[in-house]
């Protein structure tokens, strides 16, 4: 099962918000990245030998940390200053080498101090902190680069205070949005494994207190194994990843999934204890026909509340809460009434004696609940007076309920990466990013003043928004190199008036600085632009009345046909799928009421009966939002699910508890006052340990290190209590006051009930044939991993051993093309040779110069006992040297090929790799059959330099048509295309092959020309002597 913790998780698909975001980041290259903030509280601040040294160090280090782009990280080491000279405008970096000398800080923090945009952003204002930011690759694990990150400044700040060139008032913290997206993935994990036992454990416990017997603890916990397996597996089966929301769904199934089982297994011992004579089978075919109606009623009313949570909600992660916990509860359901009436059948767990049983049906639980039911029978009136008074503060306390949510809040007060996002925001203009997208017309269309000067105007309008710190854009710079170009005079500190003027500055910048350098400020074509305002918070609350303020005034003051700009951003993306939150509480809420609603009725076949029943949790949400407010928890991401759930799960007391009345009055035509007596130590207090259950299992999450988990469990324990104590109360009381017809009309006991000794058999039954139809479920399964790995290496197999001819030659071009775009191209001829069954292939390079006559020559042996042997000739030393098979999984002479793959030409060693047969699919409209490898052994990975590959192999030509390879850590490292595959003298040839290495974005592309086979090569082109004299053929 995979995670996302990202903020993008929760938007809903197809969102327009979403959508522009990734536009706008793809234009400008913009990325959530890791920042570690420097500080220091003395006198200088940051400008010390030993801080700007601290600085450098690290920016160094950093390029050598797995995941992080080295080309991609900010520092004042790596930052370049842009002043005026007396010739003209110079750009370079504030220091080649770290500064020795008060002097030379104090130098530094000059030329910083009168660069506006370095200050709030790379560097605290009052000098009393610095930045450095480092982006990751595209497929980087960013928890292990930030866990990375932290050992890095612990090692540097350790090393600096060893050697006495570091202060010890430096504080060295690790934060940012990539931290964030990184950590949590971890973090709520880490938390999960600590939940889930503590949950079983406290089920566990109260199970042993409920029926004190070994069966009646064990059994119901494999219910909830079932339970559990049947919902997380859905949600692994169905490709839905684990999100933060979620982390709570096994608790939750843990708490729901016992519930079921501790009413059957009570009707059970009360059965044997009320008719000891009885059978074990007959007393679980009695306990069933008892509670399979109730049971199946509650289950669904439970699921009415978790889909109405699905359906209502807009945002992903709460959509599968509420759908895979609905599928959970009903495996819970299934599980119960098959699975647990076959294994009773087949224990047989006895009651206890007369006197132990008394003393275990009459505890400390049935003490309470029988006192509680005297009360209730006794004063009606009063109790339902004491709730209406409680209803009127409650009304009063909910009015007070908040609306927020802020993402850092998942973390706990004291977790560093809380800490350390709060002294950052705290010293800088904000880490929390709000963005405007700028589009005009034409190319060069950002040239024109008049543009330029409305992209200022926007800026100052945001930098008055109380809440916005700070904005930066290429305006930004473009004053930047008018004022140094004026020798450094703030009077020009402004935008030029003539558009010449501005694109000849960037020229003149192009000659001392990287083209990259404006990438996030500017696109290719000075066509669109980015403006980021700064934040320190994300709080829903604060955030809202700016991005609403912002789209206002875009709409209004700023858009034209020359020039439009529309938000974005992590803010504006936040703000646009938290707004709808609100409602879609509401909504959940009603929907769960609704269903809840009709499901009793419909059951009750009264709607008086039906709307009893739901005015108890009705009551319980009303309690619940009060409290809220009174205390001031925010309605947020994780608490805006307790009330859909909370009713699903709190009307099953009020179920319970009418059902069993109506069979007491109805159906044993007992008066209302006996009825109670009988229902609060029988039912009531099954009821009560199914609030222990569940109370106990939600208040595990009260220990969660996730803020927003914590409020949760503790909101929706303290609905289910408020619902089980209105139920046994309240409405109870209610039911003696208004008698309702539907419960205290005499009539016949029902003759609906499964009492026919083949229907209660059949329980027991069920169960067993479902245990046996899952064994055989897997009995089948288990023969077909041997046939997929059969059918794998016969596939690879049949590639192995396709022709190839004894001779062969061809032309090759090879294009090699790095990350930015950069080509170089090679000429080789390539002679190849079979002896035998042992093949040997020689390549020599023609072009470049550099590499002419650059020879490779390689045996490779039938025999797997030989060991392959290679030799590369390098002319401008006239040596040939020997290459290890160790070696073969190195990068042939800087292409995207290994020295392996040179060598095997479309083919795969079959002593290599295990094969498996993965299924079909299609490569450029042909039909292919994937086989996925494994390396035989670690050593064999470590020399192929994979850890996993698959192949998509062309059945028609037994040819590789695409290749796919993860390196030893399982992440994808590379994929080839092999393309214009033509028969050449009867033998299937590769003309095309192109490969891109997803790690270094580089990209090798092989041209096959002048393909010729069964052609007289002499044996002495193949030896190791021969290959200074160069091709000969």
């Amino acid at each position: 099962m995979t995670k996302d913790t990202t903020p993008e998780a929760f938007v809903p698909k197809g969102s327009p918000a979403l959508a522009y975001r990734d536009h706008v980041e793809s234009v400008f290259g913009l990325k959530d990245p890791m920042v570690i903030a420097i500080t220091s509280d003395g006198e200088r601040g940051i400008y010390t030998p030993g801080a700007l040294q601290l600085v450098h160090r690290l920016t160094q280090e950093l390029t050598t940390v797995e995941g992080v782009d080295p080309d991609a990280i900010t520092s004042l080491a790596t930052e370049k200053d842009i002043r005026g000279t007396s010739d003209g405008m110079l750009v370079e970096p504030f220091w080649e080498s770290p500064p020795q000398t008060s002097a030379e800080t104090q130098a530094i923090r000059e030329r910083v101090e009168q660069f506006p945009l370095m200050l709030g952003t790379l560097v605290a204002r009052d000098g009393s902190a610095t930045l450095l930011i480092a982006e990751t690759l595209p497929d980087a694990d960013d928890e292990q680069v930030y866990h990375a990150l932290l050992a890095l400044t612990e090692q540097v700040k350790a090393q600096g205070l060893q050697e006495g060139w570091l202060a010890e008032d430096i504080g060295l913290y690790v934060a940012g949005q990539g931290a964030v997206s990184g950590y949590l993935s971890a973090y709520i994990a880490a938390d999960a494994s600590r939940l889930n036992p503590i949950a079983a454990l406290i089920i566990t416990v109260v199970l042993l207190l409920a029926f004190r017997t070994l069966a009646g603890t064990l059994l119901p916990n494999l219910i909830v194994l079932g339970t559990v397996a049947v919902g997380l597996g859905s949600m692994a089966a169905a490709g839905v990843p684990m999100y933060v929301i979620t982390n709570s769904l096994p608790v939750i199934l843990i708490g729901i999934a016992v519930c079921d089982s501790i009413h059957i297994f009570t009707q059970y011992y009360e059965e044997l204890a009320n008719n000891p004579e009885l059978s074990g089978r007959e007393a679980v075919a009695r306990a069933m026909s008892a509670m399979w109606r109730p049971v199946t009623l509650t289950t669904l009313t439970t699921v009415a509340g978790f889909i109405g949570l699905s359906l209502a909600a807009a945002l992903p992660p709460m959509q599968s809460y509420g759908i895979f916990a609905a599928i959970g509860i009903l495996a819970a359901w299934a599980w119960t009434l098959l699975l647990l009436p076959a294994l009773l059948s087949l224990f047989r767990p006895r009651v206890k004696p007369a006197p132990e049983t008394h003393k275990a049906t009459h505890g400390i639980a049935t003490k309470i609940m029988t006192a509680s039911g005297g009360i209730v029978a006794r004063y009606p009136s009063q109790i339902l007076m004491a709730t209406t008074l409680l209803l009127v503060i409650a009304v009063g306390g909910a009015t007070r309920v908040e609306f927020n949510d802020q993402r850092i809040h998942s973390f706990q007060e004291q977790e560093p990466l809380r800490v350390a996002d709060g002294i950052i925001n705290q010293r800088f203009d904000g880490t929390y990013y709000l963005d405007v997208a700028i589009e005009t017309p034409q190319p060069e269309d950002l040239f024109l003043p008049e543009n330029l000067r409305r992209i200022e105007a926007l800026q100052t309008w945001m930098e008055q928004r109380e809440g916005i710190y700070n904005t930066t854009s290429i305006v930004d710079y473009i004053k930047q190199m008018h004022q140094a170009l004026h020798e450094g005079d703030p009077a020009y500190h402004a935008i030029p008036d003539d558009p010449a003027l501005i694109a000849q500055y960037f020229l003149l910048y192009s000659a001392s600085g990287d083209p990259d350098d404006f990438e996030e400020e500017i696109d290719y074509d000075y066509r669109q632009a980015h403006v980021r305002g700064q934040l320190r918070e994300d709080n829903f609350q604060n955030v809202e009345p700016i991005v609403l303020s912002l789209k206002q005034y875009l709409d209004e003051e700023f858009n034209s046909p020359a020039i439009r700009g529309n938000s974005t951003g992590a803010i504006d993306l936040s703000y646009s799928w938290l707004k709808p939150l609100a409602g879609n509480t509401a909504a959940g809420m009603a929907l769960a009421l609704i269903l809840v609603l009709v499901s009793s009725t419909l059951f009750f076949r009264s709607l008086v009966l039906g709307l009893i029943a739901t005015l108890p949790v009705a009551f319980s949400v009303l309690m619940v939002f009060a409290i809220m407010g009174y205390t001031g928890i925010w309605i947020g991401i994780g608490t805006s699910m307790f009330a859909a759930i909370a009713i699903g799960l709190g009307v099953d007391f009020a179920i319970h508890t009418i059902d069993r009345l109506r069979t007491l009055i109805r159906d044993q035509h007992l008066e209302y006052g006996e009825a109670v007596a009988i229902l609060f130590p029988s039912t009531g207090r099954a009821l009560l340990f199914n609030l222990l259950a569940l109370a106990l299992g939600f208040g595990v999450l009260m220990t969660s290190k996730v803020p927003p988990l914590q409020d949760f469990g503790l909101l929706v324990a303290i609905a289910v209590l408020t619902s089980f104590v209105i139920s046994m109360t309240s409405m109870t009381a209610l039911i003696g006051v208004l008698r309702p017809r539907a419960l205290f009309a005499k009539r016949e006991k029902s003759t609906t009930r499964l009492s026919t000794p083949l229907v209660q058999q059949g329980f027991a039954h069920i169960g067993l044939l479902k245990l046996l139809a899952t064994l055989s479920l897997f009995a089948f399964a288990i023969p077909s991993v041997a046939d997929d790995s059969n059918a794998g290496l016969q596939i690879m197999q049949a590639v192995y051993e396709r022709p190839e001819g004894i001779t062969q030659r061809a032309n090759l071009t090879l294009e090699l093309t790095d990350r930015r775009g950069r080509k170089r191209v090679q000429q080789t001829i390539v002679l190849r040779k079979y002896f035998g069954k042992d093949k040997r292939q020689v390549l020599y390079y023609l072009e470049p110069t550099n590499v002419r006559d650059t020879a490779f020559l390689t045996y490779d042996y039938a025999d797997p006992a030989t060991e392959d042997e290679q030799w590369l000739y390098l002319p401008a030393l006239r040596k040939t040297r020997r290459i290890s098979a160790s070696d073969r999984g190195d990068y042939f002479l800087g292409t995207d090929l290994t020295y392996e793959e040179m060598k095997r030409q479309n083919k795969i060693s079959l002593k290599d790799w295990r094969f498996t047969h993965v299924g079909e699919s299609e490569v450029d409209g042909i039909k292919t059959v994937t086989v996925e490898g494994t390396p035989i052994t670690e050593q064999v990975a470590d020399e192929l330099g994979y850890g996993r590959a698959r192949w998509y192999i062309d059945p028609a030509t037994n040819t590789i048509r695409r290749s796919e390879n993860f390196d030893i850590q399982g992440n994808p490292l590379k994929t080839a295309l092999f393309n214009d595959i033509r028969e050449i003298d009867g033998i299937w040839t590769v003309h095309e092959i192109t490969v891109d290495n997803h790690k270094t974005g580089h990209q090798t592309h092989l041209q096959i020309t002048d393909v010729a086979y069964e052609i007289p090569l002499d044996d002495d082109s193949f030896e190791e002597r021969t290959l200074r004299r160069g091709v000969r053929q």
